[in-house]
């Protein structure tokens, strides 16, 4: 039960009532999947109380840093290891939760607690010399670009050339990484206990980040809600072949077709799976390997599914065979899938029609998006990939995020074309009318990105490189030059020169089906409203 003196910190066991607004979204998610009985790593959050506090004095009021040693030391005891502890330690991941979905948009640090000593035993006492420090970069890449907000650019420049997939070379990567968080920040890299305290304060501030602004903005989010921080015992899906990292949706999130759809990438960590650096493969690829966990997974989904009578996003870490859940939350939609789950779940009698009109917002409606031939014309293709975000669109093609941005304040509908996008880019994809990628999938940060706001998305169409100058790209071999028309498929995945013929989405049965219930509750038939 939570009290009024402990509203600062939460463990997942604690909370009566997975209370959204004070737990923040996937704190509420995480505390509602321990009671139910779900694997969830241990942990506790930082309610949005305690962010509000952090705000008010810019740092963790002394009674929240007691709660938080105390909790700390109960994820200790459940675990059996000690954080700071050169041997065996317990690292923890810091993550952003506000009580509205902000996918991508705040920051996460992971394996907080390793130091240099440390991961040096861990690579000895595992006999896995590259997980060790794989764990390591992977802290450190976090620590460098959230914690001491160094330049994207510059965490790249220490690590060009050596060699990630390799023991030796993940060595060196975080060696090369330490000397620029070092050199580049002008303080040392911290303890486990100092890395704890900077981790939760560079959580706590992302809120007021600039992509975090910009989104709530494009969203209408409300600023004053804040954010909660989630401290969680990590768990390794780089451990080794029969360890992994995925993502999934218990339905389709750009159609609403029913079916897990999600992507699964063996020995990864973290935003390995979304950044869309890496070749992830679907949930098939993990049934094969490993079809005992797979069967497990699907399991939990269908639970999921069931208690919240909605499509849930799951993330989830497979660790030597054995599944943990890190998060669920009811999960972003296009428009068009919007209706087809609500309209599928009441024809099976999970939830009544008068609840699926209910759940099916007019601006669901007014955004069905449009679509084109499922082919261009002959001789119009630039590129194929995978339908990532659905619908069509045309504009004019840009290759950054300012250009774009710039374009759509002039009125110019512009396509993205990056060769993969991350928060960085965030005020191009709200300019954008489509989004193209070279790398990822529909899993990836563009197409979730994409997929909540509507906009069409293909990904994975093959190398992108952007001209010195940024006015000019090859897609897949293809020539395109800044200011193209083009016009984007995200239900064939597909980028093809001009502005293509678009035709309305009116015929969707879906969407009658919706008209139909709408106009015997409410006596409003389309043509009524």
């Amino acid at each position: 039960m939570i009290t009024d003196t402990a509203r600062l910190v939460v463990g997942f066991r604690e909370a009566a009532q997975p209370d959204r607004a004070l737990l923040g979204g996937k704190g509420a998610g995480l505390v509602e999947m321990t009671a139910l009985g779900i694997p969830v790593p241990p942990g506790f959050i930082l309610t949005t109380a305690c962010g509000s506090a952090f705000a008010a004095t810019d740092g963790l009021p002394e009674s929240a840093r007691a709660a938080v040693a105390a909790h700390l030391a109960e994820v200790e005891i459940v675990l059996g290891r000690r954080f700071g502890a050169l041997d065996d330690p317990l690292l923890v991941s810091v993550r952003s939760g506000a009580p509205v979905s902000m996918p991508g948009m705040m920051d996460t640090i992971l394996n907080v607690g390793l130091t240099p000593a440390s991961a040096a035993r861990l690579a000895v006492a595992s006999g896995d010399a590259r997980f060790a420090y794989s764990s390591f970069e992977h802290l450190l890449d976090g620590f460098a670009t959230s914690v001491r907000n160094l330049p994207p650019d510059v965490v790249d420049d220490a690590v060009e050339g050596l060699d990630r997939d390799t023991a030796e070379g993940a060595r060196q990567r975080c060696a090369a990484l330490l000397t620029a968080i070092e050199e580049e920040s002008g303080a040392p890299f911290p303890d486990p206990a100092g890395q704890l305290e900077e981790a939760i304060a560079a959580v706590f501030s992302s809120w007021d980040g600039r992509r975090a602004r910009a989104y709530r903005k494009h969203k209408g989010i409300d600023d004053s809600i804040g954010t909660a921080v989630v401290i969680q015992a990590m768990v390794y899906g780089n451990r080794g072949d029969t360890s992994g990292s995925g993502v999934v949706f218990t339905r389709d999130p750009a159609s609403g077709a029913p079916g897990a759809c999600g992507e699964y990438l063996a020995r990864a960590q973290g935003e390995d799976v979304v950044s869309g650096e890496f070749e992830s493969a679907g949930l098939d690829s993990l049934a094969a390997a490993l079809p005992n966990t797979y069967a497990e997974l699907t399991a939990i989904l269908d639970r999921l599914e069931r208690h919240a009578r909605d499509m849930c996003d799951v993330e989830f870490t497979v660790e030597d065979e054995r599944v943990w859940i890190l998060q669920t939350r009811v999960g972003q939609r296009s428009s068009r899938a919007a209706v087809r789950i609500a309209v599928d779940l009441a024809r099976d009698g999970v939830i009544e029609p008068a609840e699926a009109v209910r759940r099916i917002d007019a601006r669901d409606l007014a955004r069905l998006p449009r679509t084109a031939d499922p082919e261009p014309p002959e001789g119009a293709l630039v590129a194929r990939g995978t339908p990532s975000s659905c619908g069509a669109a045309t504009g004019a093609a840009v290759f950054d995020a300012d250009t774009a941005a710039d374009y759509a304040e002039q009125g110019c509908a512009v396509v993205l074309i990056r060769p993969t996008t991350s928060p960085a880019d965030m005020a191009g994809l709200i300019a954008a009318a489509a989004v193209v990628t070279g790398r990822g999938g529909p899993m990836s940060h563009a197409a979730v990105v994409a997929r909540g706001m509507d906009r069409p998305a293909v990904c994975g169409v093959g190398p992108v490189v952007i001209a010195a100058d940024g006015r000019s790209a090859t897609v897949d071999g293809r020539p395109v030059v800044l200011g193209d028309p083009v016009t984007v498929d995200g239900d064939n995945g597909w980028i093809a020169r001009g502005e293509l013929p678009l035709a309305d989405a009116a015929d969707d049965p879906d969407y009658h089906q919706y008209l139909r219930w709408r106009e015997t509750l409410h006596g409003t038939s389309e043509e009524k409203a």
